[in-house]
């Protein structure tokens, strides 16, 4: 027990130094002049995204030795009102007007986001939960997946390659059908209740799913 409570210690004390340093980010930025702003504003940005996450590796740290001692646990990331949490991650799935790939991944970028990047079984049985939760006619949500570039190379809106892909093989997909126009089907959707994907024209109107990095309580 005494050990469970050094580490449940060193945790917490591990905590209020990374929140000391990170204060101390602000006043060093405000003391640089006007012609290194944009050099030292990139600067604090990869010093918090460092930070960040240091943050969350001693958080759940941290929330793991207190869940075998009387130590207070709390959150250690958040999501907006509205998004919903997986792990570290925050997703919204919008509601009302639908639009294209191209619109729909506008419009998540404006909000904070990205379109959805979705990895894991578990992302998609939490899309699932929400959208039965919420209600709605539709099932299908545009995600952050395209092969636009290159046809047959599925990249996600951050560049990186496919790896884990989780096409509906029942109605053989991706298949690039070209019943909806010469470009065939180079954007992909989820069904939120099948949990499979989908290739569609870029073009065609649907809503979408959004993502976020959840951050540190406020």
């Amino acid at each position: 027990m005494n050990l469970i409570k050094s580490k449940a210690t060193l945790a917490l004390r591990s905590l209020a130094i990374l929140f000391a340093v990170i204060g101390l980010l602000v006043p060093e930025t405000a003391s640089q002049s006007a012609d290194s702003l944009e050099e030292e504003l990139s600067s604090l940005k990869l010093k918090l995204d460092t930070w960040r996450t240091r943050y969350r590796f001693l958080c759940n740290q941290y929330r793991e030795v207190a869940a075998n001692c009387s130590a207070a646990v709390f959150n250690c990331s958040q999501c907006p009102d509205g998004w919903f949490q997986v792990n570290d991650q925050c997703f919204f799935i919008s509601r009302g007007i639908r639009s294209d790939w191209v619109t729909s991944k506008k419009n998540c970028t404006e909000n904070g986001g990205h379109l959805a990047i979705l990895t894991t079984e578990e992302q998609h049985e939490a899309i699932e939960k929400e959208s039965r939760r919420i209600g709605g006619f539709y099932t299908d949500f545009w995600i952050g997946l395209t092969d636009a570039e290159n046809e047959g190379e599925w990249k996600w809106v951050d560049n990186s390659t496919l790896k884990t892909p989780f096409w509906n093989k029942l109605r053989s997909e991706p298949d690039d059908n070209k019943s909806g126009g010469e470009e065939g089907e180079d954007c992909a959707v989820v069904d939120s209740h099948s949990q499979s994907w989908y290739d569609v024209p870029c073009n065609f109107a649907y809503l979408h799913i959004c993502q976020m990095d959840a951050v540190p309580p406020q």
